[in-house]
């Protein structure tokens, strides 16, 4: 099976940049497990419900809050969507009442850290990413610079933004630069 790379390989200079100190931001990117897209129609819920037990996920979820079973984490992005990492292969789920869509290729990951993260999310998004709201196993779907991403809150400081692809390098740039004056520590493309 060919290995996908991620697009910010090139752009990812491992190092210490900005802020004299210890780094407020720390940057970084790992490899997608697989990352399914699930939809329906009208009756979706009953469609997806014996995939999503397979995956030892019961229901759809709400719209906030990231569901986790195991290695497979589950957001629901859409009354008839479902987005799915570390599920493994879908493709044996796809019938006439669920699509299932492999977006493996199409997102890219950046790891955003630091006890200045919630700061640079403040400088670059239109929502409100205080800890008061947006807490550990939250997530958001937003634009940064009109791309839309999805960012998912696992830690008191700790984020992960699924990007398109086709924009990562771009969207990379922005958290660069935008994080520069907080100090940051860059480690690396996976």
């Amino acid at each position: 099976m060919v290995e996908a790379l991620s697009p910010l390989k090139t752009v990812c200079a491992p190092g210490r940049y900005g802020a004299d100190g210890e780094a407020g931001i720390v940057l970084g990117t790992r490899a997608i497990r697989s990352l399914w897209q699930i939809a329906g129609w009208a009756d979706f819920e009953t469609a997806a419900a014996d995939l999503l037990g397979v995956l030892g996920l019961n229901g759809l979820g709400d719209y906030r809050t990231a569901r986790v079973a195991g290695a497979v984490t589950a957001w629901r992005i859409a009354p008839d969507k479902v987005l799915i990492e570390g599920c493994g292969d879908l493709t044996g789920y796809g019938s006439a009442d669920l699509a299932v869509l492999d977006l493996s290729h199409a997102r890219t990951l950046i790891d955003l850290g630091g006890p200045a993260a919630r700061d640079l999310l403040t400088q670059i998004v239109t929502v409100d990413v205080r800890a008061a709201t947006f807490k550990p196993g939250a997530f958001l779907q937003t634009g940064i610079h009109g791309v839309g991403v999805l960012i998912h809150c696992i830690g008191s400081d700790d984020f992960e933004i699924y990007v398109p692809s086709t924009w990562a390098e771009s969207l990379w740039e922005v958290f660069c630069e935008n994080a520069l004056p907080h100090g940051l520590l860059v480690n690396g493309a996976g």
